[in-house]
């Protein structure tokens, strides 16, 4: 069938480009999940997962206010993972790992979907100083 076809050819194609140069990691992620009236924080570390980690936009370092002062960040790497990565980003959820000597969180996420199905996952990446 025509479908499978090229849905298992895009999963090959993402598992090619993650074999180039892959690196393995470990989230940590932090949820804040409705509990009652108000948020209960939690948190853990999900299995390890091999992913390609890319730059994608040019290195220009940003200051960013935050509640408890300021932080410096680039947005210039991207990651690519198969279709059984999981990972988030959003309002109530932190996903924050460690790689080539740095500590990236996750700020949104792309699913990769070939005819409804969903054959990999892309992620822009925050590089926290």
């Amino acid at each position: 069938m025509v479908v499978t076809d090229f849905v298992a050819t895009r999963r090959k194609h993402i598992a090619w480009n993650i074999s180039q140069n892959p690196t393995t990691i470990t989230i940590h992620r932090k949820e804040k999940i409705r509990k009652g009236g108000g948020y209960e924080e939690n948190e853990k570390d999900l299995p390890p997962v091999t992913v390609r980690i890319f730059i994608s936009r040019s290195q220009i370092p940003q200051n960013i206010s935050v509640l408890a002062g300021t932080k410096q960040t680039d947005k210039m790497y991207s990651l690519l993972a198969d279709e059984h990565a999981d990972i988030k980003a959003g309002p109530n959820v932190t996903d924050r790992f460690e790689a080539l000597g740095e500590t990236f969180e996750v700020v949104s996420v792309q699913p990769q979907v070939v005819q409804g199905l969903t054959v990999g996952f892309q992620a822009d990446l925050e590089r926290v100083k």
